[in-house]
Order: structure tokens, then C-alpha cells, then sequence
């Protein structure tokens, strides 16, 4: 009787410990997922999904221009601007190392910049460059992007 109970009692807990798994599965994406949408929100100019993805005290940090955009309506308004002056760019994931919480990615950007450039007049120009970011995720929510990149490179 008391195997039964026994065996009885772990299989209930196997099952609970699965389905306690499957639900956080189901009801938070990867931190990956996360920094693939954003990314792909990027692409879209899909700005509800970026608010979505963000956390209400998200910061981004871009540290070639330098710039420190503090939450989802100062980071869209951001992106927003910067979509403006590259209507076709398209960001790139080349390698993405998930770390849970932490997230580094690997990327190209490129586009067409349409305005006076930081380190020339000339417009419309092609522009692209290599860089890398990393995401720290929080709550199943975007809490900061940093992103590294060599600023002069991409105009040249």
C-alpha cells in the first residue's frame, strides 16, 4: 500500500512539474522568439507588436551614436525616425546566442538613408553595416537593448 501511495505521489508530481512547464511554456515566448519579433517588427514598422514587446521601463542604448531612449514611447519614436530617414531598411539577424534573460545577437542593417548622412551631404545613399546587440528580457518582456556598432563605417 505504501508503494502505491508512493509511486502514486511521483507520478503526480512528474505531472505537475510537466504541465507547470508546458504552461510558463505556453504563456511566455523565448527569450530568442522575443528579440526575432522584435526585429521583425522592426522590418514592418509594426509598432503595436513593438509595444507589446517591451517593457513599460524598456531602455535602448545605441552606443555608436551614442543615443538612451527610456521606454516604449520614447524607443518608438525613436525607431520612428530612424525608419523615416531609411524607409526600405531591413535588419538582418546573422547569429543569435540565447542565454535565457540575456540574449546577444549578431547583424547586418542595411538600407537606403534619404538625408544628410553625420559624415556627408550626399542623399539618397546605400548604407549598410555589421554590428551586434545585446537583449536582456525580463518577465517575458523586452528590459533593455544595447546595440555596438562602428557609426562611420556604415556611411562609407
Amino acid at each position: 500500500m505504501t508503494r502505491r501511495f508512493f509511486g502514486s505521489a511521483i507520478c503526480v508530481f512528474i505531472f505537475a512539474i510537466t504541465c507547470g512547464r508546458q504552461a510558463r511554456t505556453q504563456t511566455q515566448p523565448s527569450a530568442r522568439a522575443l528579440v526575432e519579433a522584435y526585429v521583425s517588427a522592426w522590418n514592418k514598422r509594426d509598432f503595436i507588436t513593438l509595444d507589446g514587446l517591451l517593457a513599460p521601463d524598456a531602455l535602448h542604448e545605441d552606443m555608436a551614436r551614442p543615443s538612451r531612449d527610456e521606454g516604449p514611447s520614447q524607443i518608438n519614436q525613436s525607431i520612428r525616425t530612424t525608419i523615416e530617414s531609411q524607409p526600405d531598411l531591413n535588419w538582418h539577424l546573422n547569429s543569435i546566442v540565447d542565454g535565457g534573460s540575456v540574449v546577444a545577437v549578431e547583424w547586418v542593417w542595411s538600407g537606403t538613408f534619404i538625408g544628410d548622412s553625420p559624415v556627408s551631404p550626399r542623399m539618397p545613399r546605400r548604407i549598410s553595416g555589421r554590428g551586434a546587440s545585446v537583449f536582456v528580457i525580463e518577465n517575458g518582456r523586452i528590459k533593455r537593448v544595447s546595440d555596438y556598432y562602428d557609426f562611420e563605417s556604415v556611411f562609407h
